[in-house]
C-alpha cells in the first residue's frame, strides 16, 4: 500500500490508439501504452485492468491484470527502512555482477556513490577472539550494488567504516569521520547498522545517504536490555525509527531517527532477541506481524542479537519475507526484496534476510 502500480502493453501496427479500463470502466486520460495508477490503498486489491488497442483495421482487448495490494510501503525517500519497498529495490536489483563485496579492516572504510547495500554482516568470525592487539583483529564483510542508470536521480550512496571504540562518541558527530560522504550526523544520512567491539577497541557502522532527501535527525541512547522495549515503544510514539543497535558492557546502544517529512506518524516497534541460528526465524515472525526489520545487531562475542521491527500503528498485514543462502541469494534480489540483515556463521556460510 502507498505505491503506484504500473501496467504496460506491447503491440505492433500503426497508428495505434490505447484506452485503459479499471473494472470495466474507462479511465479518463489513460490513452498510452503505459498506465500508472494513483497511490494504492488496501481497498484497491482485486481491481482488474484491461487495455483496448485499436486502429483503422479493428480493435483488440487485453486479458485482465489483477492488482494485489500488500503491506504499506514507507514514504518515498525514507532512508530509515533499509530500502524496503523503495524505488531502489522494489523492481529487483543486483541481478548480475553489478557491485562489489569485500571487508573493511578495523580502522578502514569504503564509500560508494550511486549505490545501495545491506547492513554490516553479523557473525562470530567478524572479530578474532581476544587477546588480539587493541585496534586490530576485526574485519566486517559488506556488499555493494550499483544503481541502474534510470535510478541515478535518487542520489543514493552507502558507506562502511570502522575506528577505535574509544572514538565512537566523537565519530558520530565528527566532521572528518567517515572518510567518504557526509558526516554521520548530517541531515541527509542514516546509519543502517552498528557493531561495537570493546574487547578489540573497535567499532564499525554502515550508513546510507541521499543527495535528494534531507531532514533526518539522529539521536543515540544507551539503556538496559530490560528497558529496551519501553524505549523502542516511546521512539515509535514520537515518529522516530530505530535503525541500528549493538551491545556494550551489557547495555543496549541504539540510534534512532526522526524525519522532517514524517513528524506525525505513530509507529509501533517490537524488540526481539535471537541467536545467529534463530535470527532468520525471529525475523520471519516479525514480518508476519507486519513489521519491517529496521535494526539488527548485538554481540558477535557471545552470539546474542537484537532485532527491531517497526510498523505504522495498526498495520498488521503480513510482509513477504525470505531467507536465502549465498548460493541462492538472487531469490532475495530479483523479486525485489530488500536485504534487512546478513548472517555469517563460524564456517563463513551466509544467510541473507530479505523483506518487502
Amino acid at each position: 500500500m502507498g505505491l503506484a502500480a504500473t501496467y504496460a502493453v506491447s503491440a505492433t501496427g500503426s497508428p495505434l490508439n490505447y484506452q485503459w479500463y479499471e473494472n470495466g470502466k474507462q479511465i479518463a486520460g489513460a490513452t498510452s501504452d503505459i498506465y500508472t495508477t494513483p497511490t494504492t490503498a488496501f481497498s484497491d486489491t482485486g481491481s482488474t485492468f484491461t487495455v483496448s488497442i485499436s486502429n483503422s483495421l479493428g480493435s483488440v482487448t487485453s486479458a485482465p491484470a489483477t492488482l494485489t495490494v500488500t503491506a504499506r510501503a514507507p514514504k518515498a525517500g525514507d532512508l530509515r527502512f533499509q530500502q524496503v519497498d523503495a524505488a531502489s529495490t522494489v523492481n529487483g536489483y543486483g541481478n548480475g555482477p553489478t557491485g562489489f563485496a569485500s571487508g573493511i579492516p578495523g580502522r578502514g572504510g569504503a564509500y560508494f556513490s550511486s549505490s545501495i547495500g545491506p547492513p554490516l554482516f553479523m557473525g562470530p568470525i567478524v572479530c578474532g577472539q581476544p587477546p588480539v592487539p587493541p585496534g586490530e583483529g576485526c574485519e566486517w564483510p559488506y556488499e555493494q550494488f550499483n544503481l541502474p542508470a534510470n535510478l541515478l536521480g535518487l542520489g543514493l550512496s552507502i558507506g562502511f567504516e570502522g575506528d577505535f571504540f574509544t572514538n565512537f562518541e566523537a565519530d558520530l558527530q565528527s566532521s572528518t569521520f567517515p572518510a567518504g560522504g557526509s558526516p554521520l550526523d548530517s541531515s541527509n544520512s542514516v546509519v543502517t547498522s552498528l557493531d561495537l567491539e570493546p574487547p578489540d577497541n573497535l567499532f564499525a557502522a554502515s550508513w546510507m545517504q541521499s543527495s535528494q532527501v534531507t531532514g533526518f535527525a539522529m539521536t543515540q541512547q544507551t539503556v538496559a536490555p530490560t528497558s529496551f522495549q519501553a524505549a523502542a515503544t516511546q521512539e515509535g510514539a514520537n515518529s522516530r525509527v530505530i535503525t541500528a543497535v549493538s551491545y556494550n558492557a551489557g547495555q543496549v546502544v541504539y540510534l534512532s531517527y526522526g524525519w522532517q517529512s514524517d513528524t506525525s506518524t505513530v509507529y509501533e516497534a517490537q524488540v526481539a532477541t535471537a541467536s545467529l541460528q534463530t535470527a532468520a526465524t525471529v525475523a520471519a515472525g516479525l514480518a508476519a506481524q507486519g513489521y519491517i526489520i529496521t535494526a539488527f545487531g548485538g554481540s558477535n562475542l557471545d552470539g546474542s542479537y537484537l532485532l527491531v521491527g517497526t510498523r505504522v500503528q495498526g498495520d498488521t498485514m503480513a510482509r513477504p519475507f525470505v531467507a536465502s543462502t549465498e548460493d541462492t541469494y538472487t531469490e532475495v534480489m530479483q523479486p525485489g526484496y530488500a536485504m534487512v540483515g546478513v548472517l555469517q556463521d563460524a564456517q563463513g556460510n551466509l544467510t541473507f534476510l530479505g523483506e518487502r
